[in-house]
């Protein structure tokens, strides 16, 4: 393969059409947080200075903007779309002679990378050539002021976002100084590659840093003080959202200078993270930072919808299948079971075993202790603003362009309008309550038979697949990267159904915990959930949720389940949903104690308890669950 060239591309959004169950999540996210967080929220409403107001004038306005412009695009939403318009256009006018955009009280470089990235969005819609000229100029005005105005800050932790629109533009215009720029932003940002290759942290982060010595004006003598320089260093390779970002990075420093330790460390940096870090939900465990493998400790969902982000470039940049299998199980677990079914309330750290989601203590690194109730803006706001971009994007990505066809790499409900590689229209419907149910039907709309590559991607999970085209069996190779190739003429009204055979299986984790998967989805144990108001004016309050069962239970490793399949609703991942339930016996575990309102670290000898018939549901349905459960090697006689 040639890693050195994107594998695949990004369809206009105006091209993909969200169906069924992700139409919906859209539509209930428009509706609430989404799509009224300025009423509610100063930081993004009239005041923002990225709207010409007196208020906040870093991140939040272009975090804000980069989830919402695709969200309203795909949902077409013209209310939330003239929302995220007018982040649009007070940026496209804000440019001065030299370049530069944006608040001139805040001349950070990090917020100018996420707006970018939402103008890149926006170019969609607008054809005029307006959006990359205004990047350009931009990008030029950095070529000119970064060796004097190096990039500092989350700036230079996260310097690898900058790289996305000098590439996006450079495969359009074939200007060598946007070369010359991305290897000085590569110069200026830190050593992902190195991160990723010697994983230097490989326990809990409060062993290597004391987080109430923090002082960011400590971190800005970094170039000329070596201690502020390894506090810096350690502070922000340890930071989840900065991992979850950086997954991407190595593969763009690889098209800068060709080495392979880029290319090793963009194929291979995101399992380092998780052998040390990673728990059952395919997260890497950081309450702000890297919190070793209890599955008790929570994760930062600023972090899921990032790393989500990665992956997707993952997918779209390295072309490998097992990226899409692992953004789906993020997607599909980890993003709903963070936010509220309404949508009008988020955590901000979701733990695997979650207990409770209370304004009490919890063993948090370095947040604080209503970090996982589910409100407004619990312990800090980026959260707030940035979750917006997690289906947006992940429902951009389902369908991507190849050379000779269209990939279908993470299933969903959709609809894909294609032009052939011979001019013909195609469209493409996928009929499918994926990941609920383990078939999907593609349905060809076109005028003439058309020739081209339908690619899918291979689910490793699955006992056995049937494939019929038209109603007959067929049998599909596959390629190096993991996908099935479909490589045909196709004809009006051909119909596709390809159907996986999906059993629960049992996943073995560290520290002698397993967890059960089916296909995409991770399944738990639900506690119950009962919802208190806390404070605030609803429907943008806060809330506490506390169980109402019992939570100390194990699995044994042989366990034995009963599918049963429920009805698929609009909204799948509701506390009262169960589109699927796994029925089993799981151990009561006597000697598992519970700490800081969670489930202390799960025992390594079990002590085995009666046995009790449990149900499972899908990870991202239950706020309350265990999903990461001790293994039992052996349980006392049944009730």
């Amino acid at each position: 393969m040639n890693y050195g060239k994107r594998q695949f591309a990004a369809f206009d959004l105006d091209r993909i059409k969200p169906l069924g169950w992700l139409k919906n999540q859209l539509d209930l996210q428009a509706g609430g947080l989404s799509g009224y967080l300025g009423e509610v929220f100063p930081d993004v409403g009239r005041s923002s200075s990225w709207l010409g107001g007196p208020g906040e004038s870093w991140e939040r306005g272009p975090y804000y903007t980069d989830g919402i412009l695709p969200l309203a695009i795909l949902s077409k939403n013209t209310r939330v779309f003239e929302i995220a318009k007018s982040f649009i256009d007070w940026s496209l006018n804000s440019q001065n002679a030299e370049g530069f955009f944006g608040p001139e009280k805040n001349r950070d470089w990090w917020p100018r990378m996420v707006m970018l990235k939402a103008l890149m969005t926006y170019s969609d819609l607008d054809k005029t050539g307006r959006v990359e000229e205004f990047v350009l100029r931009f990008l030029r005005y950095q070529l000119d002021r970064l060796p004097k105005e190096p990039l500092k800050r989350w700036a230079k932790a996260r310097g690898f976002e900058n790289l996305i629109p000098v590439f996006w533009l450079y495969e359009k215009t074939k200007l060598s100084w946007l070369l010359d720029l991305a290897k000085i932003i590569k110069e200026q940002t830190l050593d992902w590659t190195g991160f990723f290759l010697e994983m230097p942290f490989k326990e809990k982060m409060t062993r290597y840093f004391d987080f109430k010595k923090v002082d960011w004006n400590f971190f800005d003598l970094e170039r000329e003080n070596e201690a502020a320089r390894d506090a810096f260093h350690r502070y922000s390779f340890s930071h989840v959202v900065n991992v979850a970002m950086a997954v991407k990075a190595p593969w763009y420093f690889y098209l800068i200078d060709g080495d392979k330790r880029h290319l090793d460390a963009a194929l291979h940096g995101y399992d380092s993270v998780m052998a040390y870090h990673g728990t059952a939900n395919y997260l890497f465990t950081g309450d702000e930072h890297l919190a070793g493998l209890n599955p008790s400790q929570g994760t930062e969902l600023c972090a899921v919808v990032e790393l989500m982000f990665s992956l997707e470039n993952q997918v779209k940049n390295i072309g490998l299948a097992r990226f899409a299998s692992i953004l789906e199980k993020v997607a599909y677990n980890a993003l709903p079971a963070a936010i509220a079914p309404d949508f009008w309330s988020h955590q901000y750290d979701q733990q695997v075993n979650q207990i409770s989601c209370t304004d009490t203590p919890h063993p948090w690194i370095n947040n604080s202790q209503d970090a996982n109730i589910f409100g407004l803006a619990p312990n800090y706001g980026c959260c707030t603003v940035n979750f917006h971009q997690g289906w947006p994007k992940f429902a951009a990505h389902l369908w991507l362009e190849a050379e000779d066809g269209v990939v279908f790499g993470t299933y969903a409900p959709s609809e894909l309008a294609y032009t052939a590689p011979n001019g013909e229209d195609v469209t493409i419907t996928a009929d499918t309550s994926y990941p609920f149910r383990d078939e999907v039907t593609l349905l060809f709309k076109m005028d003439n038979p058309t020739e081209f590559a339908l690619y899918l991607r291979d689910i490793p999970e699955k006992d056995g697949v049937e494939i019929l085209m038209n109603g007959m069996p067929q049998d599909f190779a596959g390629d190096e990267r993991g996908y099935l190739v479909v490589d045909r003429t196709w004809h009006p009204g051909d119909k596709l159904e390809v159907k996986w055979q999906l059993s629960p299986k049992v996943r073995f984790w560290q520290n002698n915990t397993l967890s059960v998967e089916r296909g995409p989805l991770i399944y738990a144990c639900s506690l119950g959930e009962k919802w208190t108001w806390l404070r605030g004016v609803r429907p943008a309050a806060d809330y506490e949720v506390r169980p109402e069962k019992s939570w100390r239970f194990g699995l044994e490793p042989d366990v034995k389940f009963e599918v049963e399949l429920g009805e698929v609703p609009l909204q799948p991942y509701s506390g009262e949903s169960r589109p699927v339930v796994l029925r089993t016996q799981a151990t009561e575990i006597l000697n598992w104690q519970e700490e800081l309102s969670s489930p202390g670290p799960v025992p390594e000898n079990p002590e085995a308890g009666p046995s009790v018939e449990a149900e499972l549901i899908p990870y991202g349905c239950a706020r309350l669950r265990i999903a990461q459960f001790p293994v039992v090697k052996g349980k006392k006689d049944s009730l």
